[in-house]
């Protein structure tokens, strides 16, 4: 009779991390990259609409201002030529710009 291994064959975690290892790269990211300004928002409230102000930093390219929610990482040397989610190696760009980038880095990328 075959024993079956005690774990499984693959694990569950990849290079970027669990959704709360994600979410605070995106905090530490705007954290310290804090902007001249925060992000204002209105949001549904019992009597109309109320303001809401959060915490913001801005896109490495076009300067757009970026909440936690909104932010992506960009690594600055791309994964694809072994750059890893270190702190040392990333930083806020808006999902446009850092989607446009793709594998290349500063230098390359189309403009």
């Amino acid at each position: 009779m075959l024993e079956r291994p005690a774990t499984r064959g693959t694990s569950n975690s990849n290079q970027r991390g669990s959704s709360y290892s994600r979410r605070r790269r995106r905090e530490w990211l705007v954290e310290n990259y804090r902007a001249d300004e925060d992000a204002v928002y209105y949001v549904a409230g019992p009597y109309g609409p109320e303001r809401e102000v959060r915490p913001a930093c801005r896109c490495y390219r076009c300067g757009d201002l970026l909440t936690v929610d909104d932010v992506t990482v960009d690594r600055i040397i791309p994964g694809c030529q072994g750059g890893t989610y270190r702190r040392n190696n990333i930083r806020p760009a808006c999902m446009a710009c850092n989607s446009e980038t793709g594998g290349s880095t500063r230098s390359k990328a189309k403009r």
